[in-house]
C-alpha cells in the first residue's frame, strides 16, 4: 500500500501575530493550503514579543507557533532560535518576513542544514536606511551581508520594496516580486450598506471616510486627522473611521482633541470585521509615507470604494489584470487643503461596483505552493 508523500515543511518567521498586513495573509494562506502538502510552522520574531490576535486561529488551523526571546536580548535569541530549528525541525524551508534581520536568522538557518532560505520584503525602508548612521549604518552593513551569504530565494511585494532590501541590483539577484493576495470572495460578498449604516447609527447622507492600518507613524495618521480636519471646514459634515491599532493611538488621540475632532472620528481598533467596514466606507484615504504594497488598498479596491493614497503606495504587480478604479494619487507636500478637495471630489463621484481582481489569496496559495515544491526539488 502506497505511502502518503512527506508534507515540504516551511517556518516562518514574522513579528508578533497582531492584526496586519503579513499576519491576515499569512492566516489566509493557512486556511487555504492542504497540510498534507506544505506543513507551516510560525516562528514569532520581535523586540517585544506578546501573544497576538491572530494566535489562537493560526493554532487552530494547525500550525505550531514558536517563541524565542526577544532579538534586543541576542545571547538569549540566538541560541534559542537554533534549539526550535533542531527541535521542531527538520525544515525544509525558512520563510523570513522580517526584513533586514532577515539576514542573522538566514544564516543562522543555512548553518542549521535548511536547504531552502526564503525572504520576502514587504516594506520601502530605503529613505530611512540611506540616511543610518554609526550604530544603524553598521547593523544594516552586517545584515545585509549575512543576507547576501545566506538566502536562496529572493521575494519582494513590489519593486521598491525589492530595491530596499536587496538594493539596485535587485533585479539582477533574480528577486521576484509577488503579489501576497487578498481574500476577494470574503470582500465582495454582498453587503446591505443601509442595513451598516443603521447598524452603526449613520445617518444616510453623511459621507463616511475610512482608513484601515496599524496605528505607526508611516501610516501617517496625524496628516490625515489634518485632511479630514479641513475636509469639515470646507466641505461639510462626514464621519471618520479609523481601523487598526498601534504606538501612535496616544498621539491620535490627543490630535482628535486638538482639533475638536472627537465627535467626528471613531477610533475603531483592531477589528475582525474589516469587509463589513469598507462597506460602510465611501472613500479610502490612504497617505502613508511609505509603503511595501499596501493590502488595505487593495482590499478597497476590491469591494469598488474610491481611493484616495499618496505616491508612497506602490501600484502591485499585474496591475494590468486588475485595472485600478477612482484612485486619485497625490504627493503629501501638495498640503492637506488639496488632500481635502480630493476627497470631496471621490465622495461626489461615488462607489463603484466590485470589480474583477487578479489578486485572490486562494489563487497566489497556490503559486506559493508551487513555489516551495520548484525551490526544495532544485535544493535536492
Amino acid at each position: 500500500m502506497p505511502t502518503a508523500p512527506t508534507p515540504i515543511r516551511v517556518l516562518h518567521l514574522t513579528g508578533n501575530l497582531d492584526r496586519g498586513g503579513i499576519e491576515t495573509w499569512l492566516k489566509n494562506v493557512l486556511q487555504r493550503v492542504d497540510r498534507r502538502q506544505v506543513a507551516m510552522d510560525i516562528m514569532v520574531v520581535s523586540p517585544a514579543p506578546h501573544e497576538g490576535h491572530y494566535e489562537a486561529e493560526l493554532r487552530a488551523l494547525g500550525a505550531r507557533i514558536l517563541r524565542v526571546p526577544s532579538t534586543n536580548r541576542p545571547l538569549k535569541f540566538l541560541p534559542a532560535y537554533l534549539r526550535a530549528l533542531r527541535q521542531f525541525g527538520p525544515y525544509d524551508v525558512v520563510h523570513s518576513h522580517i526584513h533586514h534581520f532577515s539576514g542573522l536568522v538566514l544564516l543562522l538557518a543555512r548553518l542549521a542544514g535548511v536547504p531552502v532560505r526564503v525572504a520576502t520584503s514587504h516594506s520601502d525602508t530605503l529613505r530611512d536606511d540611506l540616511v543610518a548612521r554609526t550604530g544603524r549604518y553598521a547593523y544594516l552593513t552586517l545584515m545585509r551581508a549575512a543576507l547576501q551569504a545566506s538566502v536562496t530565494h529572493r521575494l519582494a511585494v513590489s519593486p521598491v520594496a525589492a530595491r530596499a532590501l536587496y538594493g539596485p541590483d535587485w533585479q539582477a539577484l533574480g528577486t521576484q516580486v509577488v503579489s501576497l493576495g487578498v481574500d476577494i470572495r470574503a470582500l465582495q460578498q454582498p453587503r446591505s450598506i443601509a442595513a451598516l449604516r443603521t447598524e452603526w447609527g449613520v445617518p444616510a447622507d453623511l459621507p463616511v471616510l475610512g482608513h484601515v492600518g496599524a496605528l505607526r507613524v508611516e501610516k501617517n495618521h496625524l496628516f490625515l486627522l489634518e485632511v479630514f480636519h479641513t475636509y469639515l471646514q470646507r466641505h461639510g459634515p462626514a464621519l471618520l473611521l479609523l481601523v487598526g491599532d498601534g504606538p501612535q493611538r496616544q498621539a491620535i488621540e490627543a490630535r482628535i482633541g486638538e482639533l475638536g475632532l472627537s465627535g467626528h472620528v471613531r477610533l475603531l481598533g483592531s477589528r475582525t470585521d474589516i469587509p463589513d467596514l469598507l462597506w460602510l466606507m465611501d472613500v479610502f484615504v490612504f497617505p502613508s509615507q511609505f509603503e511595501g504594497l499596501g493590502l488595505a488598498f487593495m482590499e478597497a479596491q476590491a469591494v469598488g470604494l474610491p481611493c484616495v493614497i499618496s505616491r508612497g503606495i506602490p501600484l502591485p504587480s499585474g496591475t494590468s489584470a486588475s485595472p485600478l478604479i477612482a484612485v486619485q494619487v497625490l504627493g503629501l507636500e501638495t498640503g492637506a487643503a488639496a488632500w481635502a478637495a480630493a476627497v470631496a471630489q471621490a465622495v461626489r463621484a461615488g462607489r463603484h461596483p466590485p470589480p474583477p481582481m487578479a489578486f485572490d489569496v486562494g489563487e497566489k496559495t497556490r503559486e506559493l505552493v508551487a513555489f516551495y515544491r520548484q525551490a526544495v526539488a532544485g535544493e535536492g
